[in-house]
């Protein structure tokens, strides 16, 4: 797992609920319609400590830089189905959008807290 989470996971506990809970929940549902959506940041002005790494090596990354958007992707449970990529930025009109006129993302903008 490429998380700074991974710390935090039950590997049992999870089995135990993708094999006993999970099926109980999604029966009800048509599974096309499942879908699934996660986050993750992209450091744009942020280089890489280290270039190379190891087969079963875990890698933990922290904040090093405020300079990031937010990207949130999701798909159906077959993966037939994306959805339009959310980006969450600073700022209300980014300079590298200025000759656009489509976008193939949905661009939201967060503001700036304290």
């Amino acid at each position: 797992m490429m998380s700074g989470e991974s710390a935090d996971v039950d590997e049992h506990a999870c089995e135990d609920w993708k094999n006993n809970i999970l099926p109980d929940l999604i029966r009800p549902y048509y599974e096309k319609g499942i879908f699934n959506a996660d986050e993750a940041a992209l450091f744009c002005k942020c280089l890489p400590d280290k270039t190379l790494t190891f087969k079963n090596e875990k890698c933990f990354w922290g904040k090093h830089s405020k300079e990031r958007i937010t990207l949130m992707i999701g798909t159906n449970m077959y993966g037939a189905e994306k959805l339009k990529p959310l980006v969450i930025g600073k700022s209300r009109n980014p300079r590298c959008f200025k000759e656009k006129r489509f976008l193939p993302v949905t661009y939201k903008v967060t503001e700036m807290l304290g």
